[in-house]
């Protein structure tokens, strides 16, 4: 009798871990898909946006982003493969509400060739902006200006925009365009793994210096992983 008591007691178990896996599968996959249709609809804002200004001085006046639509940050060796289904309009519901109360503007387009991603940054650094892409930490500094300008984003969940950036080498080069669409380009000076309550990695720089953080290692969030970048000649940071 305490054997078999025993092996039901094992087998609910089992069964109870196996129900967690597949909710936590679940809620990761619909994470990426929704944050997957936000960024699809900041891109295509910032697509139009560049169109209708287009050799003028455009300066933070791109619209509200008032519902997702479909497409993924790109990031390397994965792309987002969902498609319509019926509750795709309940999704878009409630990311439309979540997007009406933040109230965020797109803040500049990230793009980072090593890893193939692509991502629109917004502004903020709290659970609900980093739910639409990566995000810009709002008292650092802005593209192109003297100072430590910090961008954060999700290495897992949320279409991962940071997934591979451990990836990224000595020289490699990071583009960052203002909402002007300039383009700033900075490379790659150091990779670094800290606690999270190092704050030193987010102090004012007397240079012109991004610096991008995630979670350290996937799926856990015990340290971070910190990416450092300098806008300098290519060359000067290769020798």
């Amino acid at each position: 009798m305490a054997g078999d008591r025993f092996s039901r007691i094992l087998r609910i178990a089992g069964l109870i871990l196996i129900a967690v896996g597949v909710f936590i599968l679940l809620k990761i996959n619909y994470t990426d898909v929704e944050t997957s249709y936000t960024q699809e609809r900041m891109h295509d804002e910032w697509i139009k946006a560049e169109n209708r200004t287009r050799g003028s001085d455009f300066h933070e006046d791109l619209p509200v982003v008032s519902a997702p639509s479909r497409r993924t940050a790109s990031t390397k060796r994965e792309t987002a493969s969902s498609t319509e289904t019926t509750s795709s309009i309940a999704r878009d519901q409630k990311a439309v509400k979540r997007v009406a109360v933040a109230h965020l503007k797109p803040f500049a387009r990230i793009v980072i060739p090593r890893i193939s991603l692509d991502a629109i940054v917004v502004q903020g650094v709290d659970e609900q902006a980093l739910a639409l892409g990566p995000g810009h930490m709002e008292e650092t500094a802005y593209p192109g200006e003297v100072g430590n300008m910090v961008i954060s984003g999700h290495r897992v969940t949320h279409s991962h925009p940071f997934y591979y950036l451990d990836e990224l080498k000595k020289g490699d080069p990071i583009e960052i365009y203002s909402l002007s669409n300039k383009k700033y380009t900075y490379y790659v000076v150091g990779q670094k793994v800290v606690i999270p309550t190092d704050v030193s990695v987010i102090a004012p720089t007397k240079d012109k210096t991004l610096t991008l953080t995630t979670c350290n290692p996937r799926y856990s969030a015990k340290t971070r992983l910190i990416i450092t970048a300098k806008m300098l000649d290519e060359d000067k940071l290769l020798n």
